[in-house]
């Protein structure tokens, strides 16, 4: 991790199960037990606070940010893929955000659900499903 200078204290990351030396996690950061923060990851909670849950993992490049009043959630179980920016969001349990997709400000991921590679989500996804596109629209409920 990155050891920039911060306005903030340093974030608690004792529980977490892998933090790349060279992402960056500063500001307000919850990071649960057994979550992976990985290789050129920026988690910036330095206008709202982020949470990861337990178990989740943030891949390479991906980008976590917010705007005032907006927390961004990941809960547990949740795979954040490569390159993707989760910016003001609530990502329920057990989602797959695939690899270059960008969630936006305010939407809500259901649990269980999976976010095709690629994917802009400007809406919210209801529980168990398969969302692809540029607007990201449901194709199919996962079973």
């Amino acid at each position: 991790m990155s050891n920039q200078p911060s306005f903030w204290p340093p974030p608690d990351l004792s529980q977490a199960a892998f933090v790349a030396d060279n992402a960056v996690v500063m500001g307000v950061v919850e990071v649960g037990v057994g979550a992976s923060i990985w290789y050129g990851t920026v988690v910036r909670g330095d206008v709202e606070r982020i949470v990861i849950g337990n178990h989740s993992n943030v891949q390479d490049g991906a980008v976590l940010h917010g705007d005032p009043g907006l927390v961004t959630v990941l809960e547990d179980h949740v795979t954040i893929g490569h390159r993707a920016v989760i910016h003001s969001a609530h990502i329920e349990k057990g989602c797959l955000i695939g690899i270059g997709a960008v969630i936006l400000d305010g939407v809500r991921v259901g649990a269980g659900s999976i976010v095709g590679a690629g994917s802009i989500v400007t809406k919210d996804i209801p529980p168990l499903s398969l969302v692809v596109g540029v607007p990201a629209k449901k194709v199919r409920d996962i079973s």
